[in-house]
């Protein structure tokens, strides 16, 4: 194992070994001390401590709820408005309202409509 995997237990609980940045996301299962990591491969458990799984993942990792890590290299739509992230058409996972500036920072979306840069300015009078 190296730092940038992690081992992860399937459906038939054999443990394999899981590339960190094929990780989407990591969210707890209810009742339980066990996290579900859904991958590009398919999707696993992890017995874990979020706070402890938080420090030791890559910086890439982004607590989008208080029972969720997302990895934001591999998101590829975000739905604003039902505060979903997209990594496949078919999986993805919610963000709290609170976490709604961060994520759209994190994911550099900007509204253009009323962008300005600074030294750049547009005036709306300006004739083209």
């Amino acid at each position: 194992m190296t730092d940038s995997s992690i081992f992860i237990m399937d459906k038939d609980r054999f443990w394999g070994s899981v590339d960190m940045e094929n990780i989407y996301y990591i969210e707890t299962i209810k009742s339980t001390h066990y996290y579900e990591v859904k991958t590009k491969h398919g999707e696993g458990k992890l017995h874990a401590d979020i706070v402890a799984l938080q420090q030791w993942l890559p910086d890439y990792f982004y607590k989008s709820r208080a029972s969720t890590l997302v990895n934001m290299k591999l998101v590829r739509k975000v739905d604003t408005k039902n505060r979903l992230l997209y990594f496949t058409n078919e999986i993805c996972c919610s963000y709290t309202a609170r976490r709604s500036k961060e994520i759209k920072d994190i994911l550099n979306i900007r509204n253009y409509r009323n962008y300005k840069e600074e030294g750049n300015e547009k005036n709306a009078d300006t004739a083209l």
